[in-house]
């Protein structure tokens, strides 16, 4: 398959990325969890030979909220990357803090339906995933909840946070989405959706399977 040379999301820093600033990303996000010259093949489906200065994997909203807000105030150079299967990267890698969106919760968040003489029927569906989720997850989980599965072509890697950006149909189904912009976690529209924003977790609108 073809890659896109879509870039990660990133914000331009104007202070050095140094140990001083490693230590307090290691201090806050854990030592053990900030991977310091870390090989991006491992974390990358394009399996770049490139290196991140640092990395961090985000394993739910909270971590990925913590992260961005400390790279923010740190004032480093720090990208947001999910499964990368529109990313392009060079051999030289990512000079600054890699965050790693591997955010995972997905759950129905409400049910719009009408009452049968077979009980409650189930009409649609509104359901919340966070960004890192992948398009093949968020399929599954709609298939045993009994919810209409998405039926257009997607790459079962890419992440809801990256495919939103490009994806037409997923767009469509989308209802609200949740965004960080400059350490705020505010709600928008698909329509008001801008390239700097970094989603955070998506709200779609699905109807019944039956």
């Amino acid at each position: 398959m073809k890659k896109s040379s879509r870039k990660p999301k990133t914000e331009k820093k104007s202070e050095i990325f140094d140990k001083s600033k490693i230590r307090i990303l290691e201090q806050t996000l854990g030592e053990e969890r900030v991977k310091v010259d870390e090989s991006l093949k491992y974390h990358l489906e394009n399996e770049t030979p490139g290196h991140a200065t640092a990395l961090y994997i985000a394993t739910s909203f909270k971590e990925l909220e913590t992260a961005l807000n400390l790279a923010d105030e740190l004032k480093i150079p720090y990208f947001l990357v999910g499964a990368g299967t529109k990313m392009f990267i060079s051999d030289s890698g990512l000079a600054g803090f890699v965050i790693k969106n591997r955010t995972s919760s997905i759950r129905v968040s409400g049910v719009k339906g009408k009452v049968t003489p077979t009980g409650i029927g189930v009409e649609e569906a509104m359901v919340e995933a966070d960004s890192g989720v992948s398009l093949q997850k968020i399929n599954d989980f709609l298939k045993e909840q009994g919810l209409a599965q998405m039926n257009f072509p997607y790459v079962p890697n890419s992440t809801i946070g990256g495919s939103l950006y490009v994806s037409m149909p997923l767009q469509l189904m989308t209802q609200k989405i949740k965004v960080w912009q400059e350490r705020e976690i505010i709600d928008i529209d698909v329509l008001d959706l801008k390239r700097t924003d970094l989603v955070m977790s998506v709200i779609f609108k699905v109807r019944s399977a039956n």
